[in-house]
């Protein structure tokens, strides 16, 4: 491990730890104002993701953010390169928004309780009535105002390829007829896992928000592949990226 390392993960021990009491609070507060309960965690969790940001060196440039609708909740539609991800995008994004997460991730103590306050849902695709049931969660979270941010390969992957896109994964822009925000994600993974050993490292992420479109707008060859479509999107925005540096 780093130093970098250390600093970071001792860190979010520290504050998982350490803010046991304050989220007794904000579960307290929850239960007569739930929408209270979300902006103070929101802003928990903002401050948490930029120490950790800071601490780690991690550098930001944000690319075509004009693009993003001010007034308006949306589906943000993410390739996935690394646990960098949420703290990178939930730190750009800079609005209310939830996360879609692997069932894997609620069994984590404490942390999956601010996963749920800040509005993240945990899906589970190997059961289709409870994958359902959290997309509909989703849903309602967008028709509340909040944005979410789900990343259809549905796990981490290094390699050059996206993998496939998961059809069905842009429900919840169907469901609330929101607009999709297709997002290209560029060197989150150097910050750990390109690294061995563990070992977190300083580095520069590059995050492209794409034009935004309704499920109305997929052309009628894709109707049926509407998140292989989404995917063609963020392989331009990534090859023309690369062209340009």
């Amino acid at each position: 491990m780093t130093i970098r390392s250390f600093l970071v993960l001792g860190f979010l021990f520290l504050f998982l730890i350490i803010f046991l009491p304050v989220h007794l609070v904000v579960w307290l507060i929850g239960l007569k104002n739930p929408t209270l309960k979300y902006k103070i965690s929101e802003k928990i969790i903002h401050w948490a993701f930029s120490c950790c940001i800071w601490l780690n060196g991690v550098k930001i440039e944000v690319i075509n953010k004009e693009v993003v609708p001010e007034d308006e909740p949306v589906l943000y539609v993410s390739n996935h390169r690394s646990y960098w991800d949420i703290l990178v995008l939930h730190n750009t994004i800079h609005k209310p928004v939830g996360f879609v997460a692997k069932i894997e991730m609620e069994k984590f103590p404490i942390l999956n309780w601010w996963m749920g306050n800040i509005g993240c849902i945990f899906l589970d695709r190997e059961d289709p009535r409870k994958g359902l049931k959290a997309i509909l969660q989703g849903a309602d979270y967008i028709n509340s105002g909040h944005s979410m941010v789900i990343c259809p390969e549905g796990t981490r992957n290094h390699k050059d390829e996206m993998l496939e896109f998961k059809e069905g994964s842009l429900k919840m822009a169907q469901k609330t007829k929101c607009k999709i925000i297709p997002v290209a994600l560029i060197g989150t993974d150097d910050l750990l896992e390109k690294n061995p050993g563990f070992r977190m490292r300083k580095g520069k992420v590059t995050v492209i928000f794409g034009e935004p479109f309704y499920m109305s707008d997929v052309p009628a060859e894709h109707k049926k592949t509407p998140a292989a479509y989404t995917q063609d999107i963020i392989k331009d925005m990534l090859a023309k990226h690369k062209e340009n540096i």
